[in-house]
């Protein structure tokens, strides 16, 4: 089979990472690199054994052999660059936060949707076969109903600029807090229909330490824990009425153990033999969606990149955290969106209620 091409924008730390997966995959690889600075491109191209360097984005996106860009660049500039592949006409991966804000990511996705053009978001716990094996779990009723997510996700970040600055998109939420809040959701099956949350901000003003509470239908919760100050297990508890399951590592699940309500071990979950690190499975899903012609990834839609933007402005806005970027929100926006998701939840409600009525026996 002929390799699926790659082209990376940005030689940083991730970049590096995907590229040392990517170099243990079958049938896929890294065709070229691209950074603002060229002497850097060369020495990851050399590095990586990458065929070709470029010193600007533009010329990677002029390489005709590209078949899916990653974009693994600072969060600021994630917006800017995937409007740029759209326009180049390039499939691109976006690193996660896909974009900081509601309106920017918007934006991006309107434009890849009118060209049809794959674009997703680089969220490597969506893809992750243990997340499905976890949810098919909860699924079979082994655990009972769900009612209760704890989740925690820390580390020590505050050497890293991208983290600690707000003008390259910094902040404890969009980094690492994205990882339990959409697991979260994940197995809780939607948004929540209310949240609480708190925070610890540097001098900076971006977020360093936050707590979030969700509270999903029927009573259920999931409470959050994220730090961007401490080295602290990523950990994820699920709770249902017959026992629990705790996840090792929820960022990337390297091991899941269920047991029953007596606190008994009954069932063990690990990746399978061809694990790499993770990264992988975000790769193959673009390629299988670019192959088939469609817009979005299978296993993290346009709707789950939107769900966390939409909560992330939502909780940024009552903690004050804003970023010197585009398309930042404001209270009034969020009070607007809110609004609107109250009407839509009504008019369904007022559906149901019909459509019951009118299924009634007489």
């Amino acid at each position: 089979m002929i390799n699926f091409k790659i082209g990376i924008l940005g030689a940083g730390h991730i970049s590096e990472k995907i590229a040392e997966t990517i170099a243990k995959m079958d049938d896929f690889e890294v065709n070229a690199i691209a950074a603002r600075d060229k002497e850097r491109a060369d020495a990851f191209a050399e590095k990586f054994g990458i065929g070709k360097s470029y010193g600007s984005y533009e010329e990677l996106l002029d390489d005709p052999e590209i078949e899916l860009v990653y974009i693994g660049t600072i969060n600021t500039t994630h917006a800017e660059l995937a409007e740029k592949c759209i326009e180049a006409g390039k499939p691109c991966l976006v690193e996660k936060p896909f974009t900081c804000n509601v309106k920017t990511a918007e934006k991006v996705i309107t434009m890849a949707r009118q060209k049809n053009l794959f674009i997703g978001e680089a969220m490597w716990t969506k893809y992750h076969p243990m997340m499905y094996t976890i949810l098919d779990v909860i699924q079979k009723g082994l655990i009972g109903d769900v009612r209760y997510i704890e989740a925690h996700t820390g580390y020590n970040l505050t050497t890293r600029e991208r983290v600690m600055k707000p003008e390259l998109g910094g902040g404890a939420l969009l980094d690492i807090g994205i990882y339990p809040i959409v697991a979260a959701m994940f197995f809780m099956r939607g948004v929540p229909l209310t949240i609480n949350s708190n925070c610890v901000k540097l001098e900076t003003g971006v977020d360093a330490i936050g707590t979030v509470l969700m509270n999903f239908p029927n009573g259920r919760v999931a409470a959050v824990h994220f730090t961007s100050v401490s080295d602290i297990p990523n950990t994820c508890v699920i709770y249902g009425t017959k026992g629990r399951i705790e996840v090792d590592n929820i960022n990337c699940p390297e091991k899941a153990n269920v047991y029953d309500i007596n606190n008994k071990p009954v069932a063990a979950m690990q990746p399978n033999e061809r694990y790499i690190n993770g990264y992988e499975y975000q790769f193959m899903e673009a390629r299988n969606a670019i192959i088939t012609q469609k817009p979005e990834p299978k296993f993290h839609s346009h709707n789950d990149i939107m769900s966390f933007i939409s909560l992330s402005d939502m909780i940024r806005v009552n903690w004050g955290v804003t970023l010197p970027i585009e398309g930042e929100p404001t209270a009034e926006d969020i009070r607007e969106r809110n609004e609107r998701m109250m009407a839509l939840i009504r008019k369904q409600q007022e559906e149901a209620k019909k459509k019951a009525e009118t299924n009634q026996p007489d």
